[in-house]
């Protein structure tokens, strides 16, 4: 079975700082991504501003896909799940696949579609990032002009839905599994709070709300890659003058494990009494020829069964478990580790 691939979806309306955090995104992680970018008028700006940045590959022609004047949630069977085979198909190697939603864009027949049949063995949602204005946002609204962006919306003939504005915003936050609040660095401490405030109330509980300036952010929650062999605790920070909240690391590795619709169990209801912001990892399963992999955001879990370098990992003989743990509080790991071995049973870790 081939691997699968990540897939992060950015959202929000013209504006609100979409296109300056996935250049920030791209130059800092060092990864390759397969990059799809909606956006309205027949000439396609954030493509040319992405494939100009520093992180970029050496010839992103094959690594970026534009889809101008049109709406991926319209053209879904047309544009959408080609775009994503073609992306699969002229890349190899990809790490992720990355998403740039027109700000018109209803996400949710985005999301639904990453399970169609033609796709859906290759790729799984990883997380969903909604970008907002925070300048905007001081005075209750998603977008400084919104007048001139409804009546585009009503102008444009690519688009067969319609949505008022207030709509489409909280459905952008009801998906999102993570808000950054733009222009952080022009509204004050207690403005930022305020917006904070006023987002939690619209969006899924726990999500976390970050602060982003000019595109920069704690990318700690993208960045870490691989399951480490020991037990470790990072925080990941960012070198500049802005103040950005600390993200921590840890790391559990036992000999036990549960099968896979008995793990989802068990997680989903460890994760209804802590707040966490991710937990990657795999659970090895006696008698299955493949581990489970694990990737969880806040809430959300996926897993599936898939094979890997066994040159660099060495697998239990009687199955067991290793997950790493993403989040703003340390004391969450040790609960998240308690409730595990409550769940599943065990009173020690197995020597």
């Amino acid at each position: 079975m081939s691997s699968r691939i990540p897939v992060i979806v950015i959202s929000g309306f013209l504006g609100s700082g979409k296109t300056t955090f996935l250049k920030y995104l791209i130059e800092k992680t060092n990864k390759k991504y397969g990059l799809l970018i909606n956006e309205f008028g027949d000439i396609g700006i954030d493509g040319d501003l992405l494939k100009n940045c520093s992180g970029c590959n050496e010839d992103s022609s094959e690594s970026i896909i534009e889809l101008n004047n049109g709406c991926l949630c319209c053209t879904v069977q047309d544009d959408f799940v080609p775009s994503i085979q073609t992306l699969l198909k002229t890349n190899i190697d990809l790490d992720a696949i990355i998403i740039e939603t027109s700000g018109l864009a209803l996400p949710i027949p985005l999301l639904k579609a990453l399970s169609w049949p033609e796709i859906r063995t290759s790729i799984y949602l990883d997380f969903v990032i909604s970008t907002v204005n925070g300048e905007s946002m001081v005075n209750g609204l998603p977008i400084n002009d919104l007048y001139s962006i409804k009546t585009q919306y009503k102008d444009t003939k690519k688009i067969d839905h319609f949505s008022s504005i207030e709509e489409l915003f909280k459905e952008q936050l009801e998906v999102a599994d993570i808000v950054l609040i733009s222009r952080s660095d022009l509204i004050s401490e207690k403005q930022f709070n305020l917006i904070k405030e006023d987002l939690k109330r619209k969006v899924k509980p726990n999500v976390p709300i970050i602060k982003s300036f000019k595109g920069e952010t704690n990318l700690g929650y993208i960045l870490d890659s691989n399951i480490k062999n020991k037990n470790y605790e990072e925080t990941f920070t960012q070198e500049h003058n802005h103040t950005h909240a600390k993200i921590f690391s840890d790391f559990i590795k036992t000999g036990y494990f549960l099968e896979k619709n008995q793990f989802e169990f068990e997680m989903s209801q460890i994760l209804k009494e802590v707040n966490i912001l991710r937990i990657k990892g795999r659970v090895w399963i006696p008698q299955k020829s493949l581990p489970l992999q694990v990737q969880i955001v806040g809430r959300k879990i996926n897993t599936w069964y898939e094979k890997v370098d066994l040159k660099s990992v060495s697998p239990p003989k009687n199955g067991g478990m290793e997950l790493i743990m993403i989040g703003f509080e340390k004391d969450n790991f040790i609960f998240i580790k308690n409730k595990i071995k409550d769940k599943f049973n065990i009173l020690n870790d197995p020597k």
